[in-house]
């Protein structure tokens, strides 16, 4: 009979052991398994993070390029500066009106008017199309780099205190949406169906107020405003002012009549039935210091700019003209037909050219801080600042014309035929829909 033999206690040892060795292996794979998962998981995170990190910086900067770009000049279908340009940015998508400073886009909520891409290649392309409302392309994706390459797109709406989208308007403010995007292709961008979450692509929405500060806070309510001597020529100065709302005023001035020479009463007029004699004012306390002095240039300025001459001139829509010695009209000029409508130039100003500044539904400011020199028949429509005194010479047969105002923080001297027309439509334009948009503070982001 044969004997059945137990396994040996060494081999029995050895089996437990090969056991216990494959479940210390199963759960070593196990936790390197979950280590990895949590790797991936972490990778994912942190592409997710740095994607709406690169969407977020995108639509900061398009807040911030929008700025620039509505208080800048003309510009082309790509955005770039052109004299030839058939309007600037805020022409080109904004509507404000004159008369009560309301601010409206021409388009409906959210419906993008601008966009720019980051081209690794190229740098940054953009659009700016025309139209009315105007018609932005669909933009294809980039794919020929390895880097990320954002886009930005613009949106206007009108501003209010309640939900977007707004129906009333708030007056001299519009507020400007701009959608980040960590890719080019706008598509992928548009939140609305979804896709971004599903192509892991980062989208952020930065929504500012943006306010006008005006170029002129308080309009004057005549054609000429000084705080000097006027002294005439044979043909005095002609004064116009037929605009109800200013009572006809043709003169205000800080002296008296006695400092005042060569005024010729035929060439004042004011309202119908009232003696151009009765429309000036003479020892205007508003223009006068406690002390009884007239005031300086510095008083004159902000008592109708609002602010200091420091800061105004730094005002983003203010071009600084640097002029040629001898004679400014064709530099000037030249900046009007850019689109410039707010113009400084340090120290005095001369023009002895026969230039056509502005029109009254785009008058030209010009802020000269120093004396000023005319020589000729110009024609300006919009606003003159003097900060000292002011010559102007006419010794052409053409007629010399401003139309609008003139402030001179000093004397007045002619001769020639001169004329000012006050018009107050050329006073609200400088006044409602002409300065400069900054940002007003409480911004936002949205993730969709």
């Amino acid at each position: 009979m044969r004997t059945m033999k137990s396994p040996s206690p060494r081999r029995q040892q050895g089996t437990a052991t090969l056991v216990v060795v494959m479940v210390l292996f199963l759960i070593m794979a196990m936790m390197a398994a979950y280590g990895s998962r949590n790797l991936i998981f972490e990778q994912k995170i942190a592409g997710n993070y740095f994607r709406a990190g690169v969407s977020q910086e995108a639509a900061e900067a398009g807040v911030e390029w929008a700025i620039a770009l509505l208080n800048g000049v003309k510009i082309d279908a790509n955005c770039q500066v052109s004299a030839v340009g058939a309007n600037s940015f805020r022409e080109r998508y904004l509507n404000i009106n004159a008369g009560d400073r309301t601010v409206v886009a021409p388009v409906i909520y959210k419906n993008r008017v601008a966009d720019c891409v980051r081209n690794e290649a190229a740098g940054w392309t953009c659009r700016c199309p025309m139209g009315n409302p105007p018609a932005l392309p669909t933009q294809v994706a980039l794919n020929d780099a390895q880097n990320l390459q954002p886009r930005f797109a613009l949106s206007f709406t009108s501003a209010t205190p309640g939900p977007l989208p707004a129906t009333v308007p708030r007056p001299g403010i519009i507020r400007l949406i701009s959608e980040g995007c960590s890719s080019s292709g706008s598509a992928e961008c548009i939140e609305s169906d979804n896709f971004a979450v599903q192509a892991s692509v980062g989208v952020s929405l930065v929504t500012v107020d943006l306010a006008l500060l005006s170029a002129l806070k308080n309009p004057p309510a005549t054609p000429l405003t000084l705080t000097g001597a006027m002294s005439l020529g044979a043909s005095g100065i002609g004064l116009h002012n037929a605009a109800p709302r200013s009572n006809g005023l043709l003169l205000s001035s800080a002296l008296g009549s006695s400092q005042t020479s060569g005024l010729d009463e035929t060439r004042l007029e004011s309202l119908p039935g009232t003696p151009g004699r009765q429309a000036l004012i003479f020892d205007d306390p508003s223009l006068k210091n406690p002390d009884g002095t007239a005031k300086d240039g510095e008083a004159l300025f902000r008592m109708f700019f609002g602010m200091s001459r420091a800061s105004y001139r730094e005002q983003a829509a203010l071009r600084r003209i640097g002029c040629p010695a001898g004679d400014c009209g064709p530099t000037l000029q030249q900046a009007y037909d850019a689109g410039a409508r707010m113009a400084w130039i340090d120290g005095p100003l001369t023009i002895n050219s026969n230039v056509t500044l502005g029109a009254d539904t785009s008058p030209m400011l010009i802020v000269a801080d120093g004396a000023v020199q005319l020589n000729g028949p110009m024609r300006l429509t919009g606003l003159l600042f003097a900060n000292g005194n002011l010559d102007w010479s006419n010794g052409s047969a053409m007629p010399a014309q401003l139309k609008g105002a003139m402030l001179v923080a000093g004397a007045l001297s002619t001769s020639g035929v001169i004329d000012l027309w006050y018009e107050g439509k050329v006073m609200d334009e400088l006044s409602n829909r002409t300065g400069s948009f900054v940002r007003v503070p409480g911004s936002w982001f949205d993730s969709p």
